[in-house]
């Protein structure tokens, strides 16, 4: 259960998480990880990110259709769905902290590698990348609810147009979490939070407010400074999911 003053508060971060992702093209899971993990649980946690993933994405989906590079979606997704699969088994046998803790630290450490390579003149987008992102991105996102800051360092060293970055990111999280969802479900059926209706609709309403704030800005948002947002929030998003990671295990120790 969800009382009203929490759900206002968790409202107000899917509103932010909603604004952040449909301008960048990330951000929703860096933002909405710790929360849910404070507001649910860390075991509930994904798949509520999962779902209202679900909903803000599907909203700005009409918005930037035109846009979306599908030839590149298609290399990641596809990778990236087995993979979920794995990331649920792994979540099973392995602390789930532990793999936060992991994650923050592969996430950080790899923008930081990111912003270096981007200095030179090279650009790393081959089938290679684009599948062993896709295989990343899928597996911690099943297993830990976040994925996003391995997007941005994707987004780095293949110097992807931010514009087209945000517009594909959306159908990418659509497919990706519907099917984590489906394969959580059969795999660990546990941990799927029991809200009101009317925290369902309350949080919806959040998302649909972000995605039409979103959409009056997005295009005004310079390159440059877009960019600059997926590193912060690719760095920020790893010392928060790091943070997560340690207060778990020092709950259960």
């Amino acid at each position: 259960m969800i009382d009203p003053l929490t759900l206002l508060l968790y409202a107000a971060a899917i509103f932010v998480a909603t604004v952040a992702q449909r301008v960048v093209g990330l951000g929703f899971g860096l933002v909405m990880g710790p929360v849910s993990a404070i507001v649910a649980g860390p075991i509930a946690a994904v798949p509520l990110n999962c779902i209202f993933a679900v909903v803000a994405c599907s909203l700005m989906l009409p918005g930037v259709w035109r846009d979306v590079d599908w030839r590149r979606l298609a290399w990641l997704l596809l990778p990236a769905v087995p993979a979920s699969v794995v990331g649920l088994l792994l979540a099973r046998v392995v602390s789930a902290d532990a793999l936060r803790i992991a994650v923050g630290l592969l996430a950080i450490a790899g923008v930081l590698i990111s912003v270096v390579f981007t200095r030179s003149r090279h650009t790393l987008d081959g089938p290679g990348t684009r599948i062993g992102s896709g295989l990343a991105i899928g597996g911690f996102n099943a297993a830990v609810g976040v994925g996003a800051p391995l997007v941005g360092i994707y987004a780095l060293v293949s110097r992807w147009d931010p514009l087209v970055l945000a517009a594909t990111m959306q159908p990418f999280w659509v497919v990706l979490n519907l099917m984590t969802l489906g394969q959580r479900a059969v795999l660990v059926p546990e941990g799927f939070p029991e809200w009101p209706w009317w925290a369902w609709a309350g949080a919806s309403a959040a998302a649909a407010l972000g995605t039409l704030l979103a959409h009056r800005i997005a295009h005004r948002v310079p390159a440059g400074v877009a960019r600059a947002a997926v590193v912060v929030l690719s760095i920020v998003g790893g010392v928060a999911v790091i943070g997560t990671g340690v207060a778990g295990l020092l709950a259960a120790a």
